[in-house]
């Protein structure tokens, strides 16, 4: 019932945002290339759950030897909650994806881009982190370095046609929130630590 409810909502309102979509897919398609695609197939890669999750592990274990288990924890946490989030709301919205031929495997309904959400949950907290520990030039350039990734992956799942522009948008929005909240959380956990 509340499944078909959200199903009836999503195509009220939203379903005048598949002529936008329509068109960037269009222009994007316009401008494939062999080297464009090997490209944007080894970007998207950069936002795989699984590629995402064995980086965090690895940066998880980096941070537990430095003595920095808090910043660990939330990691991980983060990552599972996005994870859930993401199937959550991929059944909640149930968008098939582009008809087109994609460039890339994907599985699954298309509403949110996972890779988007995943990118920018954990991209971003890294940007955070680094932030944190190097407030100068070396953590602004750390941060806007992965910033340029979140943006790319987001890019590439669109040209490979495995999303629409709006799958991805909504993939930075929930991923966005999911961010303010870990981060808020972290700094007041800290708080109460000290």
């Amino acid at each position: 019932m509340v499944k078909n409810a959200w199903q009836a909502l999503y195509k009220g309102v939203f379903e005048h945002i598949i002529m936008f979509d329509l068109l960037i897919q269009k222009s994007l398609g316009a401008l494939r290339t062999p080297w464009l695609d090997l490209f944007f197939q080894q970007i998207t890669v950069l936002g795989s759950s699984l590629f995402i999750i064995t980086a965090g592990e690895l940066i998880v274990l980096y941070l537990v030897k430095r003595k920095k288990y808090l910043e660990g924890i939330f990691i991980n946490i983060l990552l599972v909650v996005t994870w859930v989030m993401v199937n959550g709301l991929k059944v909640l919205f149930a968008r098939n994806r582009p008809p087109e031929d994609a460039l890339a495997a994907a599985y699954g309904y298309s509403l949110p881009s996972g890779h988007a959400m995943l990118s920018l949950s954990f991209y971003g907290f890294l940007a955070y982190l680094l932030m944190r520990k190097w407030p100068d030039t070396k953590g602004k350039a750390g941060a806007a370095l992965l910033a340029g990734l979140i943006l790319l992956v987001g890019i590439s799942r669109s040209y490979l046609n495995v999303h629409y522009v709006s799958d991805i948008l909504a993939g930075y929005f929930f991923g966005a929130i999911l961010l303010m909240l870990f981060i808020k959380g972290l700094d007041r956990v800290r708080k109460n630590i000290k």
